[in-house]
């Protein structure tokens, strides 16, 4: 190799070495290697001649894309490591191992690509394994396969399961927790929560009459119903008429108004996780808390809502959807559970002695049918 080849390699591995400042996993296919500007442009010869040397002192390693070829850079720490090892088969299984990266290699796809048999295989992974280049783990998608990966090199979310599994196990007490989590607070900040406390006093309709003040005698519909005369009510002891039969209402959490652009985000609720330091140490990420957020969805605990180009979320009314979820009482009902006999007006009205056809209060005038129907 002539001193210009060998500066036109040097060159081209510093280019290489930059560009993968941003993506350390980036992939160079032959145009991106000549848009590096080191080779002479169309000068495709000396371009493969570089690709060829330095793929040999495996600075380079060849990936194999559905359609094409493309390279990745290997560091010359790595590449040294290549030089320590005695035999072609060691070299062979260490590429396979070093190629699969965070998601390592299987023993048995190993064997099956390079075509060895099970001593020589075995023979070159206990002496890999000795001198602390590879390691084994487990997967948790079979625990029994013989997984090897770099030694120093952490596996994949897919090969581990991610912060959901400990010890290969599901950890489904830490899942529930975080579900609950970030359940309250999609609910915190995508609702208002109603305390139930009121102003002044309704005031009564002045089109309704007050309790004991209608003068005159019974007509004969009220005499048959054995309804109270109003003499007889207006002796009663004075009570509020403005009273719910139904007592105070406890605090609900009530949908905010149409509109609304401040519903979290997938990232604002990753965000109030770790700061909240809940998750005993695991790495959440936003794409790991946006899992989470797929169940609820799914489970039609929440849902999504459009605000610009961004996406938050806001809770349903799980009590109408499956009342499992939360507790009868819980604020979570944000309206009281009832049905249609329990909500007519007639069951809770303050003047139901006094409603008779054709009398001062009546069904075809009552304004709080009117409301109950709209």
């Amino acid at each position: 190799m002539d001193e210009g080849t060998s500066l036109i390699k040097s060159h081209l591995y510093d280019a290489c070495q930059d560009a993968c400042r941003s993506n350390p996993d980036k992939l160079f296919s032959q145009e991106d290697l000549m848009e590096l500007g080191v080779v002479p442009p169309k000068d495709v010869k000396t371009l493969l001649q570089i690709i060829q040397l330095l793929t040999s002192e495996r600075l380079l390693a060849p990936v194999h894309l559905h359609n094409s070829l493309a390279w990745r850079l290997r560091s010359k720490a790595d590449a040294a490591k290549y030089k320590q090892l005695n035999t072609e088969d060691q070299r062979l299984v260490y590429e396979i191992i070093d190629l699969a990266g965070a998601e390592g290699a299987w023993q048995q796809d190993i064997k099956k690509r390079l075509n060895m048999q099970d001593n020589a295989l075995r023979k070159a992974l206990k002496e890999l394994e000795s001198k602390r280049f590879i390691q084994q783990f487990t997967t948790v998608e079979n625990a029994t396969k013989k997984m090897w990966i770099k030694t120093g090199l952490q596996p994949s979310a897919r090969a581990t399961g991610g912060p959901w599994f400990t010890d290969q196990y599901l950890d489904e007490a830490f899942i529930e927790v975080l579900q609950s989590v970030v359940m309250r607070l999609i609910k915190e900040k995508g609702s208002y929560r109603s305390t139930g406390e009121r102003g002044a006093a309704r005031s009564v309709s002045p089109v309704l009459p007050k309790k004991g003040v209608i003068r005159g005698g019974m007509s004969e519909a009220a005499i048959k119903s054995k309804k109270r005369s109003a003499a007889a009510m207006s002796r009663d002891d004075a009570a509020p008429a403005n009273v719910s039969a139904s007592g105070p209402r406890g605090a609900v959490r009530i949908p905010l108004p149409a509109g609304h652009m401040d519903y979290p985000t997938t990232e604002e609720i990753t965000e109030s996780l770790v700061e909240s330091k809940i998750a005993k140490g695991q790495p959440l990420k936003t794409e790991h808390v946006q899992e989470l957020i797929n169940i609820l969805v799914w489970e039609n605990r929440i849902e999504e809502v459009k605000m610009g180009h961004r996406v938050g979320y806001r809770a349903v009314r799980i009590s109408k959807q499956n009342p499992d979820y939360v507790k009868i009482d819980s604020e979570d009902f944000w309206e009281p559970r009832t049905n249609g006999l329990t909500t007519v007006p007639c069951g809770k009205c303050p003047v139901f002695e006094l409603c008779e056809e054709g009398g001062p209060v009546w069904a075809g005038g009552c304004e709080y049918f009117d409301k109950w129907l709209a």
